[in-house]
């Protein structure tokens, strides 16, 4: 079978095998054939109408990934770090972003990509964090907006999203109003205002 062979070298065998899991799932097991010795892959790409597509779509995952420690803003497929993460539940873009800011990094959206100086294993780790919690505030039926910013506070605050919700009415950010929870303030200015508490 003929085709194109490319190499990629990692910082460690389990950065290696992450890439391996992406491109299963990106690309698609059957487009594809990869090899991993020690901290190297091989892939095998094998001729097709569409195979220089399939070449650069898995440059731009190894680049993505391998992204060094350079603190400038770069910019990631959305779709890449979802695939990166064993999320529990989906989560909405958006509570990347406040989790991201929250904890100092630049971080915003622009069509399909999150641009931030967050490097991309800590982008990974921390989907799956929020989707944890945001699993949790989903089981007490708390409605969108509120369940996006109550899993970021108790990602962020590393505690439970009950712990969460007392935190937020406790700064008067969230009430009950007929049993029901609800926000004080758009969920865009609680976050602003949170970057100033932490």
């Amino acid at each position: 079978m003929k085709g194109v062979v490319l190499t990629f070298n990692f910082g460690s065998s389990a950065e290696a095998l992450k890439f391996i899991e992406v491109l299963s799932k990106k690309v698609g097991r059957g487009a594809i054939l990869g090899e991993i010795k020690g901290n190297k892959v091989k892939v095998f790409v094998p001729f097709s109408e569409n195979y220089r597509k399939t070449v650069r779509e898995i440059k731009l995952i190894y680049f993505e990934l391998h992204s060094g420690a350079d603190y400038r803003p770069k910019r990631f497929e959305i779709s890449t770090v979802l695939s990166a993460s064993n999320l529990k539940v989906a989560i909405p873009v958006q509570a990347l972003v406040d989790a991201l800011r929250l904890e100092g990094y630049e971080a915003r959206l622009e069509g399909n990509h999150l641009v931030t100086n967050a490097k991309f294993q800590h982008l990974a780790e921390l989907a799956e964090k929020i989707s944890e919690r945001y699993e949790e505030a989903a089981r007490q039926r708390l409605a969108a907006p509120l369940r996006r910013l109550v899993a970021v506070v108790a990602t962020h605050m590393n505690t439970s999203i009950s712990d969460a919700i007392d935190l937020l009415q406790k700064l008067g950010f969230i009430e009950s109003k007929n049993s029901e929870l609800v926000l004080r303030f758009r969920p865009e200015d609680i976050m602003n205002k949170l970057r100033d508490f932490y």
